[in-house]
């Protein structure tokens, strides 16, 4: 009976632990979509909101003309955003280049374009007939998955005449067109092999109390004001569970934490 309440306890105890790590994981996603959406507004102030976003993409252009047709580098790689705006055009996808003196690649959502995807890589072509066709290299094919569905809710809203509506509800909607479009091959074939991968709560009190416990700083509440609330989908706490069970840090201080109640534990049972 005693082992099973021990067990008991600290089943519980991590379950708990995990769950705060997990309102901390939002704030700060919040915090972090709130600095990318300020900065993206110093260069276009109307933009309103991100719908989607990759840290690091690789951007190329198909060359269709010429002895050698195929797929070239655009010399644009960089974070790729999908926004929406308070001014037509309404949405624009936009990579922000990180290599010098070379322009950004911004392209405004239009009903014509098409959209084809395979793994690692989305292909889109442009109303413009004379524009090249694109292709996004994502070196982690999940964050490309959330980007292509994101992107096919937000062409379907066009497309509907409903491009004024709240598009972020619908990006789950995508995902069924995600799926289908990976049962079959892209009738674009890829650039061969890819780039290099690159290192790529519900109050500020909670979240402090939750670094002190770990003998961390939270420095997030200095840096932004806390949200009112905090909204929880499945989707974002099983991607956030996945990635909490990946990050060995955090592992680390569960199981210390744990080690050490269990250890206080025994030594109050001891006592009585």
């Amino acid at each position: 009976k005693k082992e099973y309440k021990k067990a008991s306890h600290s089943q519980w105890t991590l379950g708990h632990w995990a769950f705060q790590s997990v309102m901390t994981q939002q704030n700060l996603e919040q915090a972090r979509m709130r600095g990318l959406l300020e900065t993206l507004q110093q260069k276009d102030p109307d933009i309103s909101s991100i719908i989607s976003y990759s840290k690091f993409v690789v951007a190329y252009l198909l060359e269709q003309d010429g002895p050698s047709p195929g797929w070239r580098k655009a010399n644009i790689e960089g974070p790729v955003y999908l926004v929406k705006r308070n001014t037509l055009p309404r949405y624009r996808l936009l990579v922000g280049n990180k290599i010098k003196e070379k322009p950004d690649l911004i392209d405004n959502l239009q009903a014509e374009w098409e959209l084809d995807c395979q793994k690692n890589y989305v292909f889109y072509k442009t109303e413009d007939t004379n524009e090249r066709i694109r292709g996004l290299w994502f070196h982690d094919d999940s964050e490309r998955q959330r980007v292509e569905a994101a992107l096919e809710s937000t062409l379907e809203e066009i497309r509907s005449g409903r491009a004024d509506a709240p598009i972020e509800s619908q990006v789950l909607a995508g995902q069924a067109n995600v799926q289908q479009q990976a049962q079959r091959q892209a009738q674009m074939g890829g650039p061969q092999g890819g780039p290099p991968a690159q290192a790529p709560m519900n109050s500020g009190h909670d979240m402090d109390a939750l670094y002190s416990q770990f003998g961390l700083r939270n420095n997030t509440t200095e840096q932004a004001a806390p949200q009112d609330s905090v909204v929880v989908t499945r989707a974002s706490l099983t991607a956030t569970l996945h990635a909490l069970a990946d990050d060995d840090q955090f592992i680390r201080m569960v199981m210390q934490k744990v080690k050490a109640m269990t250890i206080a534990q025994e030594r109050l049972e001891a006592m009585n």
